[in-house]
């Protein structure tokens, strides 16, 4: 099914840049819808549903939505907020039965939940294959929630904050959540294709998803269907659908509520969710309620990514301009990649890429106060001038449209405004761009205590995507020695303990539910820690790239 509506001319430029897109990636399909006004006006599909069976992808086609889901979730939830059975600012735990754990300072609302500032972490739900037995979400909260800052102090991508937010549903309902949904959101946009369970109706036009390790030259590996975690699976990231359904609720966003004179949500309800809610410091982005909420070649622009171990998504929509372009795809090849969506709503408009040749390749005046290193021991970038350009992590260009704002250009985040705050001196202390906050990078430096005694056993956590760890690292000499993470005993090659200093590697065997995200079942790792005020503090790093913080006592 093609459906087309617009101008001939932009339909073959975008086609052409889909179609260049998937073929440098590799990719083996993908579907596109265009909204305008209040309606879909093009949806097409672009190479293979399922690489084997070849069959093509249509418009018709059904994907996991993955995070997409989000605003669908958020969507029903507001209706239950128009009927005053909850205030955003209200504590979550005024309405939920169960503890958040290790709260520091103020409760976490259900404001934070909806703009990933709870001070709860970034974290997967575990993946289960059909004949498994996935967990319930009440269970499933019971150990994942649990702060590792206060409230408001930082943006953390927060899946879990998005299944209490399915569970209040319930709370409020006493149904389940996909049941509400599906009654009060999906039905009323005649979203038939649309649901959040595999049924068979589903399945008949599910896209087959793969994965890939790295590069376009590794095979694809096919994935086989599995629950997100939980039963009703959890609703961050639940939902199929089709870029013709997806297209009615971008509709709808894009008219007021309301899609074919059904409402959804009143108008003051719609404003309040995408009204910038939750800036990235002094920048002009940051959060909606649920949507990302950006500056995109110089018009507002909310959207929402997604990504599973076998989809990558990108809704997004410019409201002032009603347009909007839901991408949806079947393959997840570690990269990072999402669908780049936003390209495609510039295309739709026929503007060009907004390029100041004047600014493009100069050299700040203030080029010394604004290069550097930022972020910190677990994720950093990096800015430097090559050969005239304003870089950033050697894929990025900057250009500059005043002292403050920025023009970023390239492969990822291309068009988005990037924002440096300066401090008395002169100096950027901090630049944003989107949810990113990235001060400028300083070393950690501690005053290491070269007298304490290392040898023994070392105690404490750590948390990564996957969850919550316990962890105690052996020191039986200065050269041999043991890390135990959860249950696994694993010895430590390389290690070096003394002068208070710890170092060493360990391959670490990922938990079967958590490996499906990925290619691998283990990685290699690097312990880089000092002794401090009796402490061992320091990071386990990837070798694969990422890092985490860890704190250990003797026991």
């Amino acid at each position: 099914m093609v459906i087309r509506l617009v101008d001939e001319k932009v339909i073959a430029e975008i086609d052409r840049f889909v179609e260049a897109e998937l073929d440098g990636r590799g990719h083996p399909g993908s579907s596109l819808s265009l909204i305008k006004d209040g309606e879909v006006v093009y949806a097409s599909g672009y190479g293979y549903m399922d690489v084997d069976e070849e069959k093509l992808a249509t418009a018709e086609t059904v994907y996991r939505c993955a995070s997409v889901t989000k605003p669908v979730v958020t969507t029903g939830f507001l209706q239950l907020w128009e009927k005053g059975l909850f205030r955003l600012d209200d504590a979550v735990s005024d309405h939920l039965d169960v503890e958040i754990k290790d709260i520091n300072g103020g409760e976490p609302s259900i404001r934070d939940l909806l703009t990933h500032r709870s001070g709860m972490p970034t974290r997967v739900p575990p993946i289960f294959l059909l004949e498994e037995e996935p967990l319930t979400m009440k269970g499933h909260l019971e150990e994942a929630a649990r702060c590792v800052r206060p409230r408001g102090e930082k943006w953390a991508y927060c899946n879990t904050g998005f299944m209490m937010v399915g569970y209040l549903i319930e709370h409020f309902k006493g149904q389940p959540y996909d049941d509400y949904l599906t009654e009060k959101v999906l039905e009323p946009l005649g979203m038939e294709s649309s649901s959040f369970t595999l049924t068979e109706k589903v399945r008949t036009r599910l896209a087959q998803g793969y994965k890939r390790a790295g590069g376009v030259d590794n095979p694809l590996i096919p994935v086989e269907p599995y629950y997100i975690g939980t039963k009703p699976e959890d609703p961050a990231g639940s939902m199929y659908s089709t870029v013709l359904d997806l297209g009615k609720f971008v509709a709808m966003n894009l008219s007021g509520g309301a899609y074919k004179s059904k409402r959804i949500l009143e108008e003051e309800t719609l404003k309040e969710m995408q009204r910038l809610q939750s800036p990235s410091g002094e920048s002009s982005s940051g959060m909606g309620l649920t949507w990302f909420y950006m500056v995109h070649d110089g018009h507002v622009m909310l959207n929402h990514t997604g990504g599973l171990p076998d989809f990558t998504n990108n809704v997004c929509f410019y409201p002032e301009e009603s347009v909007g372009v839901c991408w949806l795809s079947n393959l997840r090849d570690g990269s990072g990649w999402r669908p780049p969506s936003p390209t495609v709503l510039r295309l739709m408009l026929g503007e060009k890429p907004r390029v100041d040749a004047g600014s493009f390749q100069s050299v700040p005046w203030n080029w010394d106060k604004i290069t550097g290193e930022y972020g910190d021991e677990l994720s950093k970038s990096v800015i430097r001038v090559v050969n005239g350009f304003l870089t950033m992590d050697g894929k990025l260009l900057l250009e500059r449209k005043s002292d403050s704002v920025y023009h970023v250009h390239g492969p990822s985040h291309d068009g988005e405004e990037l924002t440096f705050e300066y401090d008395s001196d002169g100096y950027v202390k901090q630049f944003c761009l989107g949810v990113m906050e990235m001060p400028r990078y300083e070393p950690f430096e501690v005053d290491v205590d070269t007298g304490l005694e290392l040898t023994g056993n070392w105690g404490g956590e750590y948390y990564d995507s996957y969850g919550f760890h316990d962890v105690v690292l052996q020191i039986i000499s200065d050269s041999k020695g043991t890390i135990q993470i959860d249950d696994e005993e694993i010895k430590v090659e390389d290690l070096k303990a003394e002068n208070g200093l710890v170092e060493g590697k360990f391959v670490y065997h990922i938990p079967e539910i958590y490996a499906r995200w990925g290619t691998v079942d283990q990685v290699e790792m690097n312990i880089e820690l000092r002794a401090t005020e009796e402490h061992l503090k320091g990071v386990l790093r990837k070798t694969m790239g990422g890092a985490m913080s860890v704190e250990l006592d003797k026991i």
